[in-house]
């Protein structure tokens, strides 16, 4: 029997350079998620500072981040800058931010040509090594300098001052500023305003690194990052709701709703939109050993973000020995839960999203009771004839009236009408069915009953009359025109997107 496992059936077949190594730049990296990786290694490196510096370098941009970690023996460098120094599959340190052993690199070829790293243990212990994509295009090996390029000592210098640290010097940025627009008058100013996402970028995903005692100091330029809460802790009416432990405790799940906008301050509402809006920040955020993987969103559920849950935010926390099976891909930008957790996820999404939904409820239901509730709010009115009691449509309800106006029927085809509605209300079957099914009337889903648009529109139209004839607080104008129509949340909801675009 042929062993076919011998080394005689097996020929080597490396990859092609040139061809791997642009391949390696399509990873789908952004310029603040591949700024982020770095800064992944130097928080493992347990630096306190990191310094993100860049300059337009007369259409020569340059990047820069410089730490001051334990830095790297000259072998440890050789070996973070091989091309899949660790196999994902094997055990790291509970504190490792990496996973596949590619970070370095692939973050770096997606924006640049030409990385070089110069990194310092101590006084007198320093290593170099760089690649140049350029070098590797045209030898056609995979060939990595032990030297820095020409020009580079002077930004490589920042680290002569500090006892330790590493600097990651990108060069080339062919990725960020195209060929053609590097001479454009504006070039200049395009690749400055690409560091303002950079900024609340970090601020976002290493949030948990900025802030408390032990905080490390992130810095983007001459701008100092601070921390962006997603769950607005320092707001009292934070509902921080209870904590639930999944996967044999290895997984923490915590849902947060947030307060009502009437319940924050402007810098909170605007501080608590985040990089991505209010409505893409509503939903999951996962955390990969306190680092931010998913900044918002219902995972794969096929739950949708709309206004009325946007004040739903569902922290979980995992270790970094469960990348593989939540599939974290190389960016650390997307995970996907393993099977036998999406059950209980999906259901703290749902119990997390109808708690945030009543948040606007309880505001518009608060109003009824307030000096605005009167009868004429009322679609029905309840009266007694004897010892009868019936039910009868509003006539005086400005919702109605309105439509009326706007339809223009004639009196005596209104009056038939309304008469066939209230005579034929089915009262006893809705006896019966809230017997069998206690409350399966109240509080139903918001996909049934949906309010059609037209009743949208004319909400709006209230709204925006009353604040042009009676002025006042814009909350309490809301407050008031709700009141006409039903409980459906999306009202409320399109009227607090309104007051918060005029705020």
């Amino acid at each position: 029997m042929t062993d076919t496992h011998s080394s005689g059936n097996y020929e080597a077949c490396p990859p092609k350079p040139e061809a791997m190594i642009n391949s390696l730049r399509a990873f789908g990296y952004d310029l603040p998620m591949a700024i982020a990786d770095l800064v992944d290694n130097s928080i493992f490196a347990s630096a306190g500072n990191i310094a993100v510096d860049y300059a337009w370098n007369a259409a020569k941009p340059w990047i820069r981040i410089v730490d001051d970690g334990t830095g790297m023996t000259e072998a440890r460098l050789r070996e973070a800058m091989r091309l899949g120094s660790q196999s994902p599959l094997e055990a790291r340190e509970k504190e490792d931010l990496g996973r596949f052993g590619l970070g370095l690199k692939t973050a770096s070829f997606s924006q640049c040509r030409t990385l070089t790293v110069y990194t310092k243990t101590g006084p007198g212990h320093t290593a170099t090594r760089c690649w140049d994509l350029d070098h590797v295009q045209e030898c056609r090996k995979w060939e990595l300098s032990t030297r820095a390029p020409p020009g580079a000592r002077e930004l490589l210098s920042a680290l002569d001052s500090q006892e330790r640290g590493t600097v990651v010097l990108w060069q080339k940025l062919d990725r960020i500023v195209a060929e053609d627009a590097v001479e454009d008058e504006g070039g200049e100013d395009a690749f400055l305003e690409k560091f303002q996402q950079v900024v609340q970028y970090l601020e976002m995903v290493f949030h948990r690194y900025l802030a408390g005692r032990s905080r490390i100091r992130i810095s983007v330029g001459r701008h100092k990052c601070e921390a962006w809460d997603p769950f607005l802790r320092s707001n009292g009416f934070t509902q921080e709701l209870s904590a639930e432990p999944l996967d044999e405790g290895r997984v923490t799940v915590t849902p947060f709703v947030l307060p009502h906008v009437s319940k924050r301050t402007k810098e909170e509402t605007a501080r608590g939109s985040g990089l991505y809006g209010w409505n893409a920040h509503q939903g999951f955020y996962v955390y990969r050993n306190r680092r931010m993987i998913i900044p918002g969103g219902y995972l794969d559920f096929g739950l949708t973000p709309e206004e009325h849950f946007k004040l739903c935010r569902i922290r979980v926390d995992l270790p970094n020995d469960l990348d593989h099976e939540w599939c974290v891909d190389v960016r650390k930008a997307s995970a996907s839960p393993p099977a036998r957790v999406r059950g209980d996820l999906e259901r703290i999404a749902k119990a997390s999203r109808a708690e945030a939904v009543r948040i606007y409820r309880a505001r518009t239901g608060s109003a009824r009771s307030t000096q605005h509730r009167d009868t004429k709010h009322d679609v029905w009115l309840r009266k007694r004839r004897g010892d009868k009691i019936v039910y009868e449509i509003n006539r005086d309800n400005e919702a109605i009236v309105r439509i009326l106006d706007e339809v223009g029927p004639a009196k005596a085809w209104v009056r038939k009408l309304f008469h066939l509605i209230e005579k034929t209300v089915p009262h006893r079957l809705i006896i019966l069915d809230n017997a069998e099914h206690e409350d399966c009337q109240v509080d139903l889903p918001l996909s049934v009953g949906r309010p059609p648009q037209e009743l949208l529109d004319l909400c709006r139209e209230m709204f925006l009359e009353r604040l042009i004839k009676k002025g006042g607080d814009p909350h309490q104008a809301a407050d008031y025109v709700c009141a006409f129509f039903d409980d459906h949340v999306g009202y409320r909801a399109m009227l607090d997107k309104i007051i918060e675009e005029m705020e």
